[in-house]
This record gives structure tokens, sequence and C-alpha cells, in this order.
């Protein structure tokens, strides 16, 4: 039985999700705080939320059975992701339930800014009729720029091309073909497109990138006249600088659900008596209709019992990506990925730079993102990460935990796209110390098999399966039959051999699959008996968790 521990008010219908799960044991506590949390944490294996309780070291620390933490919402602010990756804690959370709700409020905000909606209102309350002072602008016609091209950036670009906005957006994260099939240009300056933008709407999660992204600097850059909307994260914006940017009239207008302090004061200066007429706040309602609160309850505690039962799960946060939605041709890469990783870590010592390259159609289309992790890699680059760091970490190295070790010991790592040549897919592994650099290249033939064609620029084709011996040597007569002749010896069965040559270098490198172990003794006998520049046996394992 799994014990589920719910902290806060969630809607009836995930919790009835759990209620009927006949392997978990829901102990529904909403509100529970303080040592009596810590207490109640100690035995559960999951935990389900929402943005009230705090996910932190401390928390963590008490809960040694904890497995996973939902959260029903988008955002994961409360969590510690790094702190819960590195105890192999899961993060989910639900980013598509409240989706459209976030994007109609989005809309509701701009259109209550540009019409004066809600002041419109208090003075007809107030028994006033000012038809002259309220006089607004139209959406149609008018320059939107989207900052962050998501979920709910889509949804409102295209609520927006039916208003007859002219929709642009800042991403540097998104393919331009996800941008063209929503009729929204993308634009790779930001300090180009906020000067031309009629109004900026932002879209992004809180990470250490965004924080405080719109501040000074920024709001300087608007166009004058213009009108900023955050439904997005509080944090992201300098509250203070918007209100000053408000008084002298750079801005026209700004709409805020959410703030850096929730609630925010009295004396908040978007809540100065002189700004009015100039905004419109809410208090972070834009996921608050019945459809999103049950759909984001649904989608949490569905997703909490796969990741409990080892099941598919959709919306794991720390998870760099689900290998159970990715097809076979993408699953042969990943797993090619990471046996690049471990073949690059056995003949290099300690690299500085770790540098991942993804060349061809395959891996054009895809993007990849996170919350506040320190990295933002693409499955291949984790699953190689993963395989190096494997060989001297052990294979208790995790999805999760390799990018953040990588992180630990201090290893530069990049990733690049790009067109393939000679095949039509290629991943390739370069590391990097001081003046040495090795460079391993594979790919997956049509037929589905997984090759090494090139190791430090010597061209070779071998499968990367089992127990592989590994040489270099001086391209002279005799040197394979000694290594033969040494094997044969030692009772060691080669099943298949393969050379690679570089041209005007006047060495080669071999790659023998042998179907038994063999000892560091006896490779150091090859390496001396038969006159070779090193020797070094490899072990792909085929258990890819």
């Amino acid at each position: 039985m799994w014990k589920v521990l719910v902290t806060e008010e969630i809607h009836e219908d995930g919790l009835r999700v759990l209620q009927e799960a006949e392997d978990v044991e829901l102990i529904n506590r909403p509100g529970i705080a303080g040592e009596e949390l810590l207490k109640a944490v100690s035995d559960a294996d999951a935990l389900l939320t929402r943005s009230g309780t705090a996910v932190g070291e401390e928390l963590l620390e008490r809960a040694p059975e904890l497995k996973a933490v939902a959260r029903a919402g988008v955002g994961v602010d409360n969590i510690d992701l790094v702190a819960a990756s590195k105890r192999g804690v899961v993060v989910i959370n639900a980013p598509t339930g409240n989706t459209l709700s976030a994007a109609e409020h989005t809309m509701a905000m701009m259109l209550s800014l540009v019409r004066k909606v809600p002041q419109a209102y208090y003075s007809v309350s107030c028994g006033r009729w000012e038809r002259k002072r309220f006089m607004g602008c139209q959406l149609h016609g008018k320059k939107l720029l989207i900052i962050g091209l998501g979920r709910i950036g889509s949804q409102v670009a295209s609520r927006a091309r039916s208003f007859g906005m002219d929709v642009f957006s800042y991403d540097p994260y998104v393919q331009a073909s996800k941008a063209e099939r929503l009729g929204v240009t993308l634009v790779p300056d930001l300090n180009i497109a906020l000067a031309e933008a009629d109004i900026v709407t932002l879209h992004l999660p809180l990470t250490a990138e965004t924080r405080g992204m719109i501040g000074e600097e920024l709001l300087g850059r608007f166009k004058r006249g213009s009108y900023l909307v955050n439904c997005a994260r509080g944090g992201l914006v300098d509250e203070k600088a918007v209100a000053e940017a408000l008084k002298k009239g750079h801005l026209a207008g700004a709409a805020f659900d959410v703030f850096s302090k929730e609630p925010p004061s009295l004396d908040h200066p978007l809540l100065s008596p002189d700004l009015a007429d100039r905004v419109v706040l809410s208090p972070h309602i834009g996921a608050n209709t019945y459809e999103a609160q049950s759909a984001v309850s649904v989608i949490a505690a569905k997703n909490l019992l796969a990741s409990l039962r080892g099941e598919p799960c959709e919306h794991a946060v720390n998870l760099p990506f689900a290998e159970q939605l990715m097809d076979v041709s993408k699953r042969k890469y990943l797993t090619l990925a990471r046996k690049v990783g471990q073949l690059a870590a056995s003949l290099f010592g300690v690299p500085q730079k770790f540098r991942f390259a993804m060349l061809g159609s395959l891996f054009s289309e895809e993007s990849y993102g996170a919350f506040e992790l320190p990295y933002r890699y693409a499955p291949y680059t984790v699953a190689a990460l993963k395989g190096f760091l494997e060989v001297r970490h052990g294979s208790g190295v995790s999805y999760m935990y390799a990018p953040l070790l990588a992180s630990d010991v201090g290893l530069s790592v990049e990733e690049v796209k790009g067109e393939a040549f000679t095949y039509k897919n290629l991943i390739g592994l370069t590391l990097e110390e001081k003046n040495e650099r090795l460079e391993v290249l594979a790919t997956v033939t049509e037929e589905g098999r997984q090759r090494v064609v090139c190791i430090d620029g010597f061209w070779i084709d071998f499968v990367p399966e089992g127990r592989v011996l590994l040489f270099s040597n001086y391209d002279r007569p005799g040197v394979i039959g000694k290594v033969g002749t040494l094997l044969g010896k030692n009772g060691i069965n080669i099943a298949n051999f393969a050379l690679g040559r570089k041209n005007g270098s006047g060495q080669a490198v071999g790659a023998l699959q042998v179907d038994n172990a063999v000892p560091q003794g006896l490779v150091q006998k090859l390496a001396q008996d038969a006159d070779l520049l090193w020797a070094k046996v490899v072990d792909f394992e085929e258990d890819l968790q």
C-alpha cells in the first residue's frame, strides 16, 4: 500500500482518483503544517499539495520514504527541485489542466486594461455616468508580443489572432515551425520587439534565468504608451519599476494577476491611488474555474499514481524526459547515447568540457524545457551524461541525477544541433581537457542497428553490445594476429572484429567483440606483447534505468 498524504484542499475529483485506488492509503489532512506536517511525512510515500506547502530540505530530510510530490497546479515554486532530484523524489505538476482558464483570464485582463472596465464599473457603482472619461482602444490591429510561447502563450496567441491582432513572440527555446503553425512571428531580439509592441504579455516559468526579467532596464525599452500584462509569475517583474514607468507615462497601463509577494501589502506600489485609472489587478485567479480545478486535481492524482506504480508519467518536472512516450527510433538513439557516454568515459581521463551533438532531421523539431533546475538538456544529452558518469560513479546515477552530478563535478556541458553528414542522423560526443580531445560518433542504421562509426577521427563500424575490446596500434602487419593469439590462449572467443584507419596517421583502431570477460591483467599483457598504443575493455550494459 502506498501512503499518500494530501496537505491542502484538493478538488473532490482528484481525491476520488486516490480513494478508488486499491493500492493507496489516503491521508487527507488539508492545512497541516509545521512540526505536525514533518511528523506526518515521516512514513509517506507520496505528497499531494498545491502552492501552500513548502517542500524544502527540512521536509525532504524528514521523509525518507518519499518517492513523489505532486502539485495540483502549474507552478512548483514551493518545491526545492534540486534537493528533490538529488534524493530521487519525482516532482509532478499539472501544466495542462488550467491552460484554457489561464489563457482566457489573460484575454480578460487585456480587454479590461485597454477598455478600463473595472474603473468604469466603479464609476457607475458610485452613481456617476462618465462616458467620455473611459475612452479606450481596441485590440484589432495592435501588435501583441507574447514572451514565452508555451502551452498558455500558444492559446493566447490563437485567441489574440481571432481579435485581429498582429502577434509576435520571443522564446529562444521554441522552434520556428511551431510559431509558423500558430501564425505567430518569432522574433530573435527582445529589445527590438519591445520597442514595437503595443501590448506585452508574459507566459514564462519562474527560473533563475527569468527571475526579475522585466526590470527597469527592459521597461525602458518598451514602446511609449504600451501595456504590460502578467498572469504568469510575480517574480518575473520588478513591480516597483512598473509603477514608476506608469507614473512617468512610459507605460499606458498594467494588468497583474500575480505578485512577487502574495497577497500584496496595502502599500504595494501598484496599489498607489494615483495609478488606479491605469492598473487592473486580480488575486491570482487565472486558474480559478471549476473546470480547471477539477482537471488539475485529476491530472496530478493520476500522474502521482503512475509514478508510484512505475508507469509512464507525463508531467514529471524534474525528470528530463518520459522514455515511455518516445517512439522506437528515438529510444534507439537514447540508449545509443548512453553507450557513447560509457565508451568515451572508458577512453578519456577527466574532461572539463562535454559537448554532445545531435545531427539530422530526427532531432530538428524537438525542444526541451525545465523549471528551476540548473540545466535544460535534450534526452540524448542526459543519456550520454548518465553513461559517462556511470563509469566513474556507479550504476546508481539516474537520468534525474546525471545533470546535477555533472554540475557538481564541474563538467561544462554543451549541446548542439545541425545537419548530418554521411548518415541520415548522427550523434557525437566530444570530451576536452586542456590540449587533449576525444570524439565519438554513432548512428542507428535503417534496419535499426546501433553502430559506433568513428573514434577520434578513425572511421570504424561496430555494434556497441556486450563486451568490446578496443585498442590502438601502429598500422603494420602481425598486430591483429598477436591479439587474437593471446586471447585464444586465454580461452576468450572473438565474436566480431572491426578495424578503423585514419589517413596519414600510420595508426589504426580496432574493436573486438568478445564472449568472455577480459581480466585487467590480460589487457595490460595485450598492450605490452602485441605492441599496442593503448587497450581498453568496455562493457555495454543493456539495463538503462
